[in-house]
């Protein structure tokens, strides 16, 4: 697979995924991704992205501001 942005190559790894959302702020770390060597955008997997969407509602729902979160630990 090649990035959708520059058609550069794609290698797995891990990325810090930050999301602010209704002035929350999380970071979400040590995610799994495939990277693009050439650009530095990542594409995450779906089964991670639900993963994330999940660790996202908890968060908000204990209204905290800033919040970094492993993401090995929380999955």
């Amino acid at each position: 697979m090649n990035c959708v942005m520059c058609k550069g190559r794609l290698i797995d790894g891990k990325v810090n995924h930050i999301v602010d959302i209704n002035s929350h702020i999380i970071i979400i770390k040590n995610v799994p991704a495939n990277i693009c060597t050439q650009c530095g955008e990542y594409y995450i997997d779906n089964k991670t992205a639900l993963i994330i969407e999940e660790l996202i509602d908890k968060v908000l729902i204990s209204n905290t501001e800033v919040m970094i979160i492993n993401y090995p630990s929380a999955a």
